[in-house]
């Protein structure tokens, strides 16, 4: 045999073992990125009990084979959807919706590959049918208003049996545009200047209301005041009044006083003269030496200075106190019997 050619297919087959055995060495491990998880299908059967985390990993060449899936957060917009609302009318609504894989083995092998763009083959059918329902139990009218609502209740319709039918874990649906019916579009802006001319109806009345609520408050505030004006004015006349009633009766007490005090005064003042004339005549009668000889010492003035009028005061014994006694005059026919006195009258 030709040694070259002996060595040529020596080479060959060396060349043959190294390229099988590169081969068996790259096909012995795989590679898990980072936000996926994988599987390991051997003859097309699963042998992982659990997804394969993200890493390097060693599987038997040839007979193994591995699929990989993401389980990061997407966001994912969902077709134009056409619905019809209770009152008959049609909307359509562009929708978002933001997922995550949380069962990747149901999602790759019970439901089938989940891991490229099939999840819109998948889930997001099932997610416009359920906004169909949702839809058509509410008004036409209502759907801006009650947008954050409609999209609780979506979630709330798909998010328990996506988990359960496809292993996805929706976390958010996001209505991002409404689009009405042109017609429709045009009884909307005509019912919602009608709302608006009613709220600025509203607001008018309620200003309205407002500055008679002020008009009332400050009339009341008014009277409160002439009220006040009119109590104080009143308390001060019933002040000046008792002032000057006080003032009246402290002169009157004052001046029943001053004539209290000179009647007292004026009494002490006849009782001191009395006594002192009592004094000076009980002197003069002691200098006489008896009540007699004194009063025979008046008789003897008297007589002396008499002008030959009757005298008014009688002093001696017959007075019955031994003083002075007033003498009484009669009339001349005083003493004539009554008879007499009548035939001359």
């Amino acid at each position: 045999m030709n040694p070259l050619l002996t060595r040529l297919r020596s080479n060959v087959v060396l060349v043959v073992l190294l390229v099988l055995v590169f081969i068996f060495a790259m096909s012995s491990y795989f590679t898990v990125n980072q936000n996926e998880v994988g599987a390991v299908l051997r003859f097309g059967r699963l042998v992982s009990d659990e997804p394969v985390q993200p890493g390097l990993h060693f599987k038997l060449p040839v007979v193994d084979s591995v699929h990989t899936i993401r389980t990061s957060i997407e966001k994912i917009p969902i077709p134009e959807i056409h619905v019809k609302t209770i009152d008959n009318q049609f909307v359509s609504i562009d929708m978002s919706l933001t997922y995550h894989f949380s069962d990747p083995l149901k999602a790759l092998f019970q439901v089938g590959d989940m891991g490229g763009g099939t999840v819109s083959e998948k889930v997001i059918p099932f997610v416009q049918s359920r906004t169909l329902d949702v839809f058509g139990q509410v008004n036409a009218l209502e759907i801006a208003d009650k947008k954050k609502g409609l999209e609780n209740s979506i979630l709330t319709a798909i998010q328990a049996q996506a988990a359960d039918m496809f292993g996805v874990k929706v976390e958010d649906i996001q209505i991002t545009q409404i689009k009405y019916d042109e017609n429709f579009e045009k009884n909307i802006q005509i019912t919602v200047q009608t709302r608006n001319q009613q709220l600025a109806a509203v607001n008018i009345l309620k200003v309205r209301q407002t500055e008679a609520e002020q008009a009332v408050a400050v009339a009341k505030g008014e009277a409160d005041a002439a009220a006040a004006t009119a109590d104080g004015q009143k308390r001060v006349a019933i002040a000046q009044a008792e002032a000057q009633a006080q003032s009246v009766r402290l002169a009157a007490d004052a001046a029943a006083y001053d004539v209290t005090k000179r009647a007292e005064a004026e009494a002490t003042a006849k009782k001191e003269v009395g006594a002192s004339e009592a004094a000076v005549i009980s002197t003069k009668v002691q200098s006489a030496g008896s009540a007699e000889a004194y009063a025979g010492i008046l008789r003897a003035e008297a007589a002396k200075n008499w002008n030959g009028t009757v005298p008014n005061v009688q002093l001696g014994s017959g007075t019955g106190q031994g003083g002075a006694a007033p003498v009484l005059v009669l009339p001349p026919d005083a003493l004539k019997p009554a008879s007499d006195r009548t035939r001359s009258e």
